[in-house]
Order: structure tokens, then sequence, then C-alpha cells
């Protein structure tokens, strides 16, 4: 090694917040979420710690270029191929991609919608072909390695161009763009956490979960910012419909227990304590939503990806941190996630996540869990 090498290894910064894989081949790694590069460009997975997961702030500071570089070889890495032209015409032809949401995403006239958006918008556009790459993963497991590699390829590409374009103003020229890529974005990231069965333990299961709760609630916090541009666009009335459905008071009795449990929860602070209440109470309007079946459909499930947004950031704290009160609540989101199980990106989740919680929690809470046990029957 040459004294100008040791000189370059001795002026790179150590990476304290680095992704997993980096850390463990004892690399140098560039810190980008979801997927850093060295990653990306070799096709592995790429995960980070809750101690290590970047805010939402730093989420969202403009970044380096996050997309392969040109001289890859592989075909999926090309800036244009057949493959994204296979993405398109799935994304057109399909309108349940986005069924998590309401009125933005969840039609195909809102799809066509969020394409003639990503026309002027690019980090939109590849965020949707992500998605799309997502679902048609979940379609096809034979082919969910070509289709996975696709999605991490485009959100990673999607996100460098968020991170360097849209945050540097936001104006009513693309505050529209900026919700539906938070929204499409929240998509992605929910369905991959809640599909991914490699977790180890409970701890791995949370560490992914307030990863997605974080950067969710970042991008959601970013696009509200610009509320008073949204209201005089054409997303104006269903954000309305959207927001007055979140604020609604809880009406049934799904959560009683859990509300008995927060009331008489010792150890809790206030702040603590006032964070799991209003986390219940959007439990209890998810549920509400799922029982009344007269409600138009595009509401019945919006509370499983609204309930990561909305969810105030202690939350994912106290879950990291495994407070038996709130992986109780956690367990009556399994539920929630049970009555969507036929949404693509939940499947069985919530079978899965409810045997996390059981498994995590000692024996003497588990008579807490009653209620969603005998729902799901286990």
């Amino acid at each position: 090694m040459t004294y100008s090498d040791r000189m370059t290894r001795r002026s790179h910064r150590k990476s304290r917040v680095g992704c997993v894989q980096c850390k463990q081949r004892h690399v140098k790694c560039d810190e980008a979420y979801p997927v850093c590069r060295l990653c990306a460009n070799s096709d592995r997975e790429c995960s980070f710690s809750a101690a290590s997961a970047p805010s939402p702030s730093s989420v969202l500071t403009p970044g380096p270029d996050l997309s392969p570089p040109p001289t890859t070889p592989s075909a999926l890495d090309a800036p244009l191929n057949l493959h994204h032209i296979d993405l398109l015409l799935h994304l057109h032809s399909i309108s349940a991609i986005c069924n998590l949401s309401v009125g933005v995403g969840n039609r195909l006239s809102n799809l066509l919608f969020a394409l003639q958006t990503g026309l002027s918008a690019p980090y939109l556009l590849h965020q949707l072909l992500a998605l799309s790459a997502r679902h048609l993963a979940a379609l096809h497991p034979s082919k969910s390695p070509t289709y996975l590699h696709l999605a991490t390829t485009l959100q990673t590409r999607a996100i460098s161009l968020f991170n360097a374009t849209a945050l540097t103003a936001i104006d009513r020229s693309n505050c529209v763009a900026v919700l539906l890529f938070s929204s499409v974005l929240g998509h992605h990231l929910l369905a991959d956490t809640l599909t991914r069965r490699d977790h180890a333990s409970l701890d791995g299961f949370l560490a992914h979960y307030v990863q997605a709760m974080e950067v969710n609630r970042g991008v959601y916090v970013v696009s509200m910012a610009s509320w008073p541009l949204l209201m005089t666009t054409e997303v104006g009335p269903t954000i309305a419909a959207s927001a007055e459905f979140t604020r609604r008071e809880g009406r049934g009795g799904h959560c009683d227990v859990l509300r008995e449990l927060f009331g008489r929860a010792m150890g809790l602070t206030d702040v603590e304590r006032e964070v799991c209440v209003r986390a219940v109470r959007h439990l209890q309007v998810g549920f509400d939503a799922v029982e009344e079946v007269d409600r138009e459909d595009e509401y019945r499930f919006q509370m499983i990806l609204s309930w990561t947004m909305l969810a105030p950031k202690e939350l994912g704290g106290l879950l990291v941190g495994k407070r038996p009160e709130v992986l109780v609540m956690l367990g009556y989101y399994a539920l929630l996630l049970d009555l969507g199980r036929g949404m693509w990106q939940v499947g069985d989740a919530g079978r899965y996540v409810l045997g996390l919680v059981v498994g995590g929690l000692p024996v003497e809470w588990h008579a807490w869990l009653a209620y969603p046990r005998e729902r799901m029957g286990v």
C-alpha cells in the first residue's frame, strides 16, 4: 500500500449510522436511505438498525445521486429499457396498487393523473414504476428477485431526485407531485416491511417497522407543510375528505381493552400516555371503517397505512423499547392488518405480527391480547 493510499484511508470519516451490511463487511457506507449505493450496485439487501435509522429530516436532506453508474452492465440498470415499459403498462392496467389510501392513486383515473403529474416530476414517475415492480414481485414469486431489484433501483433513484429537486422549493407548481410521491412511497415502504419474513425476532420486525414509520411521517410532514397550496389544486377535495376521516373520534368498542390498559398503565409519562391514547383513537377509527360495510371501499383500509404516518414520533421509541402496553397495542394493529389481508401489501402480516408480539410478551400480558387472538383464531 502506498503512502498516498494510507493517507486516503485515514481521511475517511467512519460511518456511524451506515447500513448493517456495510458494517458487517467493514466498508464505508454512504448512509443513503433506504438503500446505500454499495448495496444497490452489488444487489445486496440493505437495512438499517433502529439506532442508526436516519431521522425524517436527514432522509429529506439533499444528497448525492444514488442511481447506478451508467457503465453498470446489467440491463436492469439501464436508464430506460423494456423492463420499465413493462412496469408502465402494468401500472396503467391495474387500479389496486395504491389501495390503502383515499382518492390518491387508488383508482385507475387517479393513477393516470399521477402518471401525467410525473411527466414534470421525474421522482414521482420513478417511484410509481418502483411500486409497480414491487407489486409484480408479489404477484409473480418466481420472478420476484428481478422485480425486487428493479423496485429497489427505481426507488433509490426516486428518493435521490426528490432530495435534489423537490425540497429546494415547494410551491403550487410541485406541491401535488410531492403529495403523490409521499403517498406512493408510503405504500412501497409499508409493503416492504409487512411482506418480509426474515426477521429473526420481534426486534428485527420492530426495527424495520419503526424505520418505515419515521420515513412515512417525515415525508408526510413535508407534504402537509404545503397544505394551503394543496387546497387550491385538483387534489384539494380529496385530501380534505381524507383529513376529515382521520380526525374522526372512534365509535366502536374494539379498543375498549386498550383504553382500560392505558388508563391504568404505570410508569408512562403524561406525554407517553397521550401518545398512546392518540394512537388507540386512530386504531378505533380504522376498525370502524372496516366494520361499516356501507362506507365506500376506498376508506375501509386507509388506516393500515395512515397509522404509520399519524402516530406521534414518541411511539416509535416506545415500540423499540418493547413497552408491554405498547406491544399489546401493536397486537391490535395486527388485527387491523388481518382484516385487510386481501390487500396485496398485507397478506398474512396480521397473523405474523401477532405471533411475534405474543412471543415477545411475558406470559402475564397475554390476557390483554384475548380479543385480537379470538378474532383471528390463534
